[in-house]
C-alpha cells in the first residue's frame, strides 16, 4: 500500500477488542500492525506495555483541553491525559525510528479503513509513489463533519468516484497519516505544549510537503474519548 510495509498503533489498554480488530484489518491489507501499548499498567503484565501513563505530566505549560464548563479539576485531568498522549506519541514515534523505514503509517486504536480504501488506493497508487511528501494524510480533520468543504468531498466521491490529493495548511488528527523518518524525529524533539497536530499546523506544515488523501480512507469510530472523557459522535464511512 503506497510503499509501507509497518504501521505502528497507538494501543489503550481498556481497548482490546478494538486494536485487535485494527490489526485484522491491517493484516488484510499486507500492512504489519506493531501494537504500541499504553495505559494506567493494571490491565496487562507491566513488561507488556511499551508506555505506562503519568500520574502527573508535564502540564504546567500545557494549554489544550477542557472548556469553560469545567472545574479546574475537570480541565487538570482532561490536559493530563490529552499530555499523557502526546507523550505517548512521541515513544511510539523513537520506536518507529528503531527501524529502517523510510515511511511509516501511525495509527490510532479507535481507527478504520473505510469500503472506499481499496478503491481508492487503487486509483492513487501511482500518484503517491511519485509524490515526494513528508506527511500523508489518509484520515483527517479539516474544519467539522457535514460542512460545505466535507460534504462536497463526499458528494464527488459519491457521485464521480473520483480521488485525488491536496495541500494541508491545517489539519487535525493522528488516527492515519503516513510519516517520513524527518517528521518522526520531529515529533520526538517537540515539547510538552499543545497536541503534535496542533504544533505541526503552527510550526511546521508551511516549510514540509504535507498532503492529504480526499476522500478520507480512514476515519475513527467515534467511541469514548480518554482524552475528552467523553464520546465523540462521528459520521460512519
Amino acid at each position: 500500500m503506497f510503499g509501507i510495509k509497518n504501521a505502528y498503533c497507538l494501543c489503550l489498554d481498556k481497548r482490546e477488542e478494538h486494536w485487535l480488530d485494527l490489526k485484522s484489518q491491517c493484516e488484510g491489507k499486507g500492512l504489519k500492525f506493531n501494537r504500541f501499548l499504553v495505559g494506567k499498567g493494571e490491565i496487562f503484565d507491566s513488561d507488556s506495555y511499551d508506555r505506562i501513563d503519568l500520574d502527573e505530566p508535564p502540564i504546567d505549560r500545557w494549554s489544550y483541553g477542557g472548556h469553560s464548563s469545567n472545574t479546574v479539576e475537570e480541565t487538570k485531568i482532561k490536559r493530563s491525559h490529552h499530555c499523557n498522549a502526546f507523550l505517548s506519541h512521541q515513544a511510539m514515534a523513537k520506536k518507529a525510528l528503531e527501524g529502517e523505514d523510510e515511511k511509516v503509517l501511525f495509527l490510532e486504536d479507535d481507527a478504520y479503513f473505510t469500503n472506499r480504501f481499496d478503491d481508492v488506493v487503487s486509483q492513487l497508487e501511482d500518484t503517491i509513489l511519485e509524490l515526494k511528501y513528508d506527511m500523508l494524510y489518509l484520515g483527517w480533520w479539516m474544519g467539522d463533519e457535514g460542512d460545505e468543504f466535507n460534504n462536497e468531498v463526499e458528494k464527488i466521491w459519491s457521485e464521480e468516484k473520483s480521488a485525488g490529493t491536496g495541500d494541508v495548511s491545517r489539519v487535525g488528527g493522528l488516527h492515519g497519516v503516513i510519516l517520513s523518518r524527518g517528521v518522526l524525529d520531529a515529533i520526538t524533539r517537540l515539547d510538552p505544549i499543545d497536541p503534535i497536530d496542533a504544533q505541526f499546523n503552527a510550526f511546521f506544515h508551511k516549510y514540509i510537503k504535507s498532503y492529504f488523501i480526499a476522500p478520507k480512507i480512514i476515519h475513527d469510530k467515534g467511541i469514548f474519548s480518554e482524552c475528552e472523557q467523553s464520546i465523540t459522535t462521528r459520521h460512519k464511512l
